[in-house]
């Protein structure tokens, strides 16, 4: 019955024209959406992970390195004026606006490194995870292949290291506000542990990045907690409070997505941009319908 639904659910989402969910959303304003529209949303955005799971949405050269065992393919940009250096890390925790603060990245004119991207870098991610790179290296070729923000492969360490990057440390109004909305997110580590996805390579390749992301930075080293209420929530304010340590102040921007425009552009030293409202994306139930077809298909 589960695999028949599966099917059928697939089937139906092939012949939806939503707007690419492999770029970021369209809808800036995802929070006044009704519901039923969010769970269906989210329902496709969890047949485009499946795909990008697969590896449909790695390059030729990344494919050819997972797949082949090649050489690692630097990829810089054709065009010297593009290619360029990291300037800006995320450093928040996962669920405390970092989508939102990504697409605001973007319409600032940053080429950003977030979710989306994880399965296009699989060949850097698994040559630093093997120690063939270093953190150095691995955030030099992605500045030449064009990116210059990242959200999903430098530490606070890293940033308190390299005086030229600066941080913006995203956050929930109360740390429970935190811990309710990553409950929801954080069973994406058990699917991935399921079948099929535990026979994909490119999810063999990124294991442990997700499992760094959803067991070790959240549980501050206790995987074995990593849906624990409690431990998320000591976790939350433990790590906020390190990462104000390390970095210095006028290199961090403490953010809210609230907050909107005028903190973070003028942290930036650019100008808020006209006629757009600060995204507010990734809602509740738009998760809950991704988590629910990948859940769905498993077995």
């Amino acid at each position: 019955m589960k695999c028949t639904t599966a099917i059928i659910v697939v089937a139906f989402l092939t012949l939806i024209d939503f707007p690419s969910s492999s770029a970021r959303p369209t809808n800036l304003q995802e929070q006044k959406q009704a519901d039923w529209k969010s769970v269906l949303k989210g329902v496709y955005v969890g047949f485009e992970t499946l795909v990008a799971l697969m590896g449909y949405d790695q390059d030729e050269e990344v494919n050819a390195y997972m797949n082949e065992g090649g050489d690692l393919t630097i990829g810089a940009m054709e065009n010297e004026e593009d290619q360029t250096t990291i300037q800006i890390v995320g450093l928040g925790l996962g669920r405390t606006g970092s989508t939102s603060l990504a697409i605001a990245l973007e319409i600032l004119k940053y080429t950003v490194i977030h979710d989306d991207e994880h399965t296009e870098i699989t060949d850097l991610l698994d040559a630093n995870e093997e120690d063939d790179i270093d953190d150095d290296y691995m955030h030099e070729i992605l500045g030449l292949r064009g990116y210059n923000a990242t959200f999903k492969t430098a530490g606070y360490n890293y940033v308190a290291e390299h005086p030229e990057i600066k941080a913006i440390l995203s956050i929930r109004d109360t740390p429970d506000k935190y811990v309710d909305s990553w409950l929801l997110a954080a069973p994406f580590m058990t699917i991935l542990e399921k079948r099929p996805f535990c026979w994909m390579s490119t999810v063999q390749s990124l294991i442990p990045s997700f499992e760094a992301e959803f067991k070790h930075e959240t549980t501050n080293g206790k995987p074995e907690d990593y849906l624990d209420r409690q431990t998320l929530r000591a976790n939350y304010v433990s790590y906020n409070r390190a990462v104000q340590e390390a970095v210095p102040a006028d290199r961090l921007l403490i953010f809210n997505a609230k907050q909107g425009w005028e903190p973070l552009c003028e942290f930036l030293g650019v100008s808020v941009p006209e006629g757009i409202t600060f995204p507010h994306v990734h809602t509740r139930a738009k998760l809950l319908g991704e988590m629910w077809f990948l859940e769905l298909i498993t077995w």
